[in-house]
């Protein structure tokens, strides 16, 4: 169960994937190698990039949106950033479940079954963390920003135009986010 792992593994194999402790970077070369994956057991795989998807997710979304309250966030999180170049740019977190699946890294079935309990998990995980530690931000606010994020989106639009995209991993991870949004997340205003 991806609630189990992620309380109660995830930062163990984060520990092992991060490619150095002391350094809260990573992903530099993700796109041609996901190397350090290899450190993750295979049948962990799944639940791991699901786990490192969402937590990439809402940092870059708190920075992205809620910059003035960021280096609280950051704080007291002190989650990995996922990024290229001298500067530090962040990438789309959509590559880390997208690389691995093309890469042949990571079963595509397994991480799907994962998907929508692991996208719960991240909107109850959310949810609470800004109930105990950042009050001031409304989880429903926070999600309608992140679903409709020009980087995190993928109109309805683009997969009835290329059909084949519905079976895209990062296409099932949207919908999957945006139906534990609707199912968990009380409505705006």
């Amino acid at each position: 169960m991806i609630k189990d792992y992620y309380h109660n593994q995830f930062r163990v194999d984060l520990t092992k994937f991060m490619p150095d402790a002391r350094v809260p970077y990573f992903g530099h070369s993700w796109g041609s190698d996901c190397r350090y994956l290899n450190k993750i057991p295979i049948e962990s795989r799944p639940t791991f990039l699901i786990c490192l998807y969402f937590t990439v997710l809402v940092d870059q979304a708190m920075y992205t949106h809620y910059r003035s309250d960021y280096q609280l966030f950051a704080k007291l999180t002190q989650y990995p950033k996922f990024c290229h170049g001298l500067g530090q740019f962040q990438k789309n977190p959509r590559e880390l479940l997208l690389v691995p699946v093309q890469k042949g890294m990571v079963d595509k079935s397994a991480m799907e079954k994962e998907l929508p309990a692991g996208m719960e998990l991240f909107v109850d995980e959310v949810v609470d963390f800004f109930k105990r530690y950042m009050t001031n931000i409304n989880p429903a606010e926070f999600f309608y920003k992140l679903i409709y994020d020009s980087d995190v989106q993928i109109p309805l639009l683009i997969v009835m135009i290329n059909p084949e995209m519905k079976d895209d991993i990062v296409v099932k991870a949207y919908e999957s986010l945006r139906a534990a949004v609707e199912k968990k997340v009380e409505k705006k205003g």
